[in-house]
Formats: C-alpha cells, sequence, structure tokens
C-alpha cells in the first residue's frame, strides 16, 4: 500500500496552487474519537457534491461518544464473517511539534461470534499483516505477539481484561503506553464498554510494567489522548469496504474547529472534497459529515479519504492522515 505518498504530494502541489459476550446485532456501533480552505486542484474527475454537519454534543474527548442521526456508511462482510476494528499505530499523521506516530482504526473480518470483544483483542494481538507493515506510511503494533488473552469480563460498562504476562514484557514508556491504548480502543469501539480495567495472569494491575505507569483505576480514552492523531477518523475504519454515502465520525482538536477533507481515487485523483467543523473550536470536539461519492460505483475499488488542516503559524499543510478504504457497489 505504498500510493499514499502519490495522493499527498498531489495535495501539497494543489496547497502550493491555493460484560463478555458482547451480543452481535448488526453493525458494529462505534464510539468516536478529536483553519483551512478548500484544497484547490485542477486534477477532478468530478465535481464535488458534498456536504458537511457536526454532531450535537459539545466538549467532546476521544472518549466521547457522538450523537448523531442518519443512517451510518454500510460496511459489507463476507458471509459467515462480521467486521470489527482493531487500533494499531500509524506512521506520521502529526505536525512539527506533535509527529507522532498516533493510534488509527483498522478494519477487520472475523468468524461471525457473540463474543466480539474477545475476537477484537485476538485480532489485535494478531497484529498488523505483512503487507501492512511494509505500507507507506507503515502500520506497527506495540502489543507483543506472544501475549495470550486469558478472559473478558463486561459488566455496567467496564470491561476488565486479563492478559498473559507477556504483554508488559520489553519497551520503554512509548511502547507501553501505546500498548495499553490500543487494548482500551478497541474495546471502547463497542458500546457496552466506556471503560477498561486490566489484569495480568489474573492478578489486578496498579502498577504496569518496568516503567511504572500507575494503573490503580480503570482507564478511558481521555487517557490517551497524546496518541489520538489531532485529526482521527473512527469511522470508516482504515481499509473498510463502504457502501453507498460515506459517513465520516471521528474527534478532532483543531485550529478554528475546522479541517479539509479529500476524497481520491487510487489514482490520486480527487474525486471530492470539501471541509468539515467539530462542535468545539477550543479543545477536542466530535465531528459527523458525509460524502457523497459523485459517480456510479460500478464495481469495488480502491479510494482514499484524506484529512488535513492549516498551520495556524505558516499556513502549511499539518495533521494529514490518509485512509484507505474500498468502495462497494
Amino acid at each position: 500500500m505504498k500510493r499514499p505518498a502519490v495522493v499527498l504530494v498531489m495535495l501539497a502541489l494543489a496547497a502550493a496552487a491555493c460484560a463478555e459476550p458482547v451480543v452481535d446485532a448488526g453493525p458494529i456501533t462505534t464510539r468516536p474519537a478529536g483553519s483551512g480552505g478548500t484544497v484547490a486542484t485542477t486534477t477532478t474527475t468530478a465535481a464535488p457534491t458534498t456536504t458537511s454537519a457536526t454532531t450535537s454534543t459539545s466538549g467532546a474527548s476521544p472518549t466521547t461518544a457522538a450523537t448523531t442521526t442518519g443512517a451510518a456508511t454500510t460496511t459489507t462482510a463476507a458471509p459467515g464473517t462480521m467486521g470489527l476494528k482493531v487500533y494499531f499505530m500509524l506512521e506520521g499523521g502529526g505536525s512539527d511539534y506533535r509527529p507522532g506516530p498516533f493510534l488509527v482504526p483498522v478494519y477487520r473480518e472475523v468468524p461471525r461470534t457473540q463474543a466480539v470483544a474477545r475476537a477484537a483483542v485476538n485480532a489485535l494481538i494478531a497484529g498488523p499483516t505483512a503487507e501492512e507493515k511494509a505500507s507507506v506510511p507503515a502500520l506497527s503494533s506495540a502489543v507483543p505477539a506472544d501475549t495470550i488473552l486469558l478472559g473478558i469480563n463486561i459488566a455496567d460498562g467496564l470491561a476488565t481484561v486479563d492478559l498473559s504476562r507477556e504483554f508488559e514484557a520489553a519497551g520503554g514508556t512509548f511502547a507501553m503506553a501505546a500498548r495499553l491504548a490500543q487494548v482500551v480502543f478497541t474495546l471502547t469501539q463497542f458500546p457496552t464498554v466506556a471503560e477498561v480495567q486490566f489484569h495480568l495472569d489474573g492478578e489486578p494491575v496498579t502498577v504496569f510494567s518496568s516503567e511504572g505507569i500507575i494503573m490503580d483505576h480503570p482507564v478511558d480514552r481521555a487517557d490517551y489522548e497524546d496518541l489520538t492523531p489531532a485529526i482521527f477518523i473512527d469511522d470508516p475504519a482504515y481499509g473498510a469496504p463502504v457502501g453507498g454515502d460515506i459517513r465520516v465520525e471521528g474527534v478532532a482538536a483543531v485550529f478554528e474547529a475546522q479541517f479539509n477533507w479529500v476524497l481520491a481515487n487510487w489514482d490520486g485523483l480527487v474525486v471530492a472534497e470539501g471541509f468539515a467543523m467539530t462542535d468545539n473550536g477550543a479543545g477536542w470536539g466530535s465531528f459527523v459529515f458525509t460524502i457523497d461519492v459523485p459517480y456510479e460505483v460500478d464495481a469495488a475499488q480502491s479510494a482514499s479519504l484524506i484529512v488535513f488542516d492549516y498551520s495556524a503559524q505558516d499556513g502549511t499543510q499539518e495533521n494529514v492522515r490518509e485512509h484507505p478504504i474500498r468502495l462497494q457497489p
């Protein structure tokens, strides 16, 4: 997946010109995570015909679920399977003073099950594929591959996850925080989970690893804002199949609560573009907007959803984040 760099170069040129089990009940409902103008292009294949909308919540953090209306983007999994998200780390997508890597939701198909939380954590432990690791930018995981999921219990919004001791082995402060964040975000994608409590080999964790991370209380997404990109697309996930209009949800912490988005085909040509607003101009805010794909999708095809904003200091593009997606007929 090495073509994203082509799209980013094109954008730069354009800017220069201007309790388990959790019962599965259909599509996974996920919890969203946080000045610019419209990017001018001369390579569009169709005129943009899109609209943007903000959510009805205020003062959202990466933990806060947005209250939204309308149908969610349709995702299509193979028969006998179901789609869910795991959260890896993705290089870049930041600014000079906050360069990344940051968390990214990645689409996975797993055998259909009622134990979706267990399936999600096991998919997380499995890590990125070889292709994902070799992509530019690269996907990675701070979760040790030899970690074993020993159990999950979900009750009253709290997921208690029991992992083997390998989970706290090796790595510095960043790696330890990243692996905790990956598990927390993976579990809190489900509406029955708001917080996570960690156990290792059946024992509650109060201090995690040799890095001395205090874990004497349940944690949630807000505890890992430093690992959340300034513009965080939580849906659609990286690599997800989408059908119909594309509903984009997430959180952002950007200048004047505004950022830009571009939908490009796999050849790097812009097919739609616009801007979106969060519901909070002073910190993390939620966003929801819909992209009307301006042409008939008659066969499955790859595309890229790109978000970015402009630096309040010098006007250059920053916080550029790209999600490959699969458009479905």
